[in-house]
């Protein structure tokens, strides 16, 4: 049998962080029949120590962030040059890429987007291309930087820890792994200032999937933050989507106690290693609204399975009652990343939202009441 090779990040629709090893081994399983060579995913392991157990702490754990400093020339894209930084948190050595538009430097420097990635199966492989070269952000992100930087905007895209040749591949597999790559993209907002050509006064998050969950979390400890979009959010609250992606693994008709739950069980045992099976509401970010200064736009396909839409409809729901800014558009199709022409229409309607919020804050403060009136948009 002939065998040709794939980057992973084009089979990251199928997947989800809590889908366990089960459905990573079914998919791989998939690939190698269908005549596709792939690596086999990292074992993993147990984290050292729990992540930060509520969002206020993760603005404190920034504080320890080094500066971004250069390492490298990356492969330029149309209309924008690359580059790799490092910066360290928790005294780990993380990248990120670094797109930086054609265009001459803004007087006051180029808008930065903060850009999210979601789920890799195969952290250690992120961000290389089909010829097993690094090509960040990997063939699946490959049109995200040079998207937004058409639009003028300086785009950062870390890896988190434990992806590609970060440090930190012993969290990359635990079930709150979100929960620590968001002290990760904290601790790389910090030190924004340190990119040459930023205007880290106009600073915006974009998060995908898994990344979108992260970039909540992100935007709630550093409300300094003008505006966020969330493509496809997995949500926050983490079971939920252990159970969504028990049941999307093995669809059952008669479901009982005594059928296994991978990911619920996963969850539990990792709350309790760390003495926070009573605690978790600690760190879902959907509990932590309250906090939120930044605005958000939210897109979702209608038939998504990767990542249910009604998280992102729910979270719509909770921004409408306490009357914060927002706009949720839905997309018809299951593309987890959205087909075209809904793929250019998203990222249009991102750049206009966020220049819609540059040098505004419109949840600086929140209203705690119900509106009289219904929307889909605020």
């Amino acid at each position: 049998m002939r065998m040709r090779t794939v980057d992973l990040n084009c089979v990251q629709p199928l997947l989800a962080w809590r889908h366990g090893a089960v459905r990573v081994a079914s998919v791989l399983a998939a690939l190698v029949v269908s005549g596709v060579a792939v690596a086999q995913p990292s074992a993993g392991g147990s984290a050292p120590f729990a992540p930060p157990t509520a969002i206020e702490q993760l603005r404190e754990a920034s504080a320890s962030a080094s500066k971004p400093e250069f390492v490298r020339h990356l492969e330029d894209g149309p209309g924008f040059k690359a580059s790799l930084v490092a910066y360290r948190v928790g005294g780990r050595r993380l990248h990120a890429l670094v797109t930086t538009p054609e265009s001459v430097t803004p007087r006051q420097g180029f808008p930065v987007l903060v850009a999210l990635h979601g789920y890799h199966p195969n952290p250690p492989r992120y961000g290389y291309g089909q010829d097993g070269q690094d090509r960040r952000p990997g063939d699946y992100y490959r049109s995200v930087p040079g998207a937004y930087a058409r639009a003028g905007f300086m785009v950062v895209m870390p890896d988190y820890r434990g992806h590609s040749n970060s440090d930190g591949a012993v969290f990359t597999q635990h079930p709150l792994a979100p929960a620590y790559y968001a002290e990760d993209v904290v601790g790389l907002l910090h030190g924004l200032s340190a990119l040459p050509g930023a205007d880290t006064t106009q600073v915006f998050v974009w998060g995908h999937s898994m990344g979108g969950e992260i970039a909540l979390r992100a935007v709630l400890a550093w409300p300094e933050v003008k505006a966020a979009s969330l493509w496809s959010t997995s949500g926050g609250d983490a079971w939920e989507q252990a159970h969504h992606y028990d049941r999307l693994n093995a669809p059952l008709q008669q479901d009982s106690t005594s059928r296994p739950k991978a990911g619920l069980d996963r969850l539990r045992s990792a709350l309790a290693a760390f003495g926070l099976q009573d605690r978790q509401e600690a760190r879902e970010p959907l509990l932590h609204l309250h906090l939120l200064k930044t605005p958000l736009i939210l897109h979702h396909a209608l038939e998504d399975t990767s990542t249910d839409p009604r998280w992102s409809a729910r979270l719509a729901r909770d921004l409408y009652l306490r009357g914060l800014t927002y706009e949720f558009h839905s997309y018809p199709g299951s593309d987890h990343f959205f087909q075209e022409p809904q793929r250019t229409d998203a990222v249009a309607r991102d750049i206009a939202f966020f220049k819609a919020h540059q040098g505004t804050r419109s949840n600086a403060v929140p209203k705690i009441t119900a509106p009289t009136s219904t929307q889909d948009t605020k």
